[in-house]
């Protein structure tokens, strides 16, 4: 196996998590919210502030089903679950879909110093946990397995996806 596809919210550790996978499959990663910025030529921060969720959104999606099927590891932004679109790609991608679970107060302690979210910065404590409770089912829908990442470091979570892989 060569491929597959990481998601989870914001902070759960994707980015991190995939570039060790990557090193262990001996294969690449593919960062989404990197692929976006490269395209953009600017930070996905600013084209938010700019243009909005919604034309954000829609340029996630293309993005996304140029790389759902590569061999690559690819870790997705936070919010790739929110569009159905999106979870119709996922799911029909040949790719398993890993979600590294991380329930909100660790995903709050990882994020508090963290400037360069744009969600993050318009949201308190309630409307961080209200939005983890919404995006909850819809990362469980497109899962393939599940990963309980709270008290993991990063070498840990992918020992326990390649496990749990091999398992399938």
């Amino acid at each position: 196996m060569r491929q597959l596809v990481l998601v989870g919210f914001m902070g759960a550790g994707k980015t991190t998590v995939g570039a060790q996978l990557a090193t262990k499959m001996n294969t690449y990663q593919r960062d989404l919210d990197q692929l976006i910025e490269q395209r953009l030529g600017e930070t996905i921060a600013s084209y938010f502030d700019r243009v909005g969720e919604h034309q954000f959104r829609q340029f996630e999606t293309q993005i996304l089903q140029e790389y759902a099927d590569q061999s690559a590891i690819l870790s997705t932004g936070g919010g790739i679950v929110m569009q159905t679109i999106n979870r119709q790609i996922l799911k029909q991608s040949s790719a398993p879909v890993v979600y590294l679970r991380t329930q909100p107060e660790e995903l709050l302690h990882r994020l508090k110093d963290d400037l360069d979210r744009p969600l993050l910065k318009q949201m308190d404590h309630a409307a961080f946990i209200k939005l983890w409770q919404y995006r909850e089912p819809l990362y469980q829908e497109v899962a393939d397995v599940t990963i309980e990442t709270d008290q993991l470091t990063p070498t840990q979570i992918v020992s326990e996806i390649i496990n749990q892989l091999e398992m399938r």
